[in-house]
């Protein structure tokens, strides 16, 4: 079976810009945000301050953060729902 999508990263910065680059590109600024440093850092195309970054994060975090920015919860089930409904996840279970 192929892989149809590579493990993309994103790097998301304090401006609200959100960068998507392979996970072996961001492992370069990954790296420097373990030193005090502060530096410039060619990510692709772009060059950003490495003060800037509030974190790097796997597209699973940023899906999450993406469902709960539009007012849903998700249920121990694993189910996303808007928030003010009520989960009868629960009833399905017992089938």
């Amino acid at each position: 079976m192929r892989e149809i999508s590579k493990n993309l990263m994103c790097i998301c910065l304090r401006n609200g810009i959100e960068i998507w680059v392979e996970k072996e590109k961001a492992q370069r600024l990954i790296d420097l945000l373990g030193t005090t440093k502060t530096k410039f850092v060619e990510i692709g195309n772009e060059i950003i301050n490495s003060v800037d970054v509030l974190g790097v994060f796997n597209a699973a975090t940023m899906a999450d953060l993406k469902m709960r920015k539009q007012g849903k919860w998700q249920c121990k089930w694993g189910t996303w729902h808007y928030n003010g409904d009520t989960c009868e996840c629960w009833r399905l279970e017992k089938n």
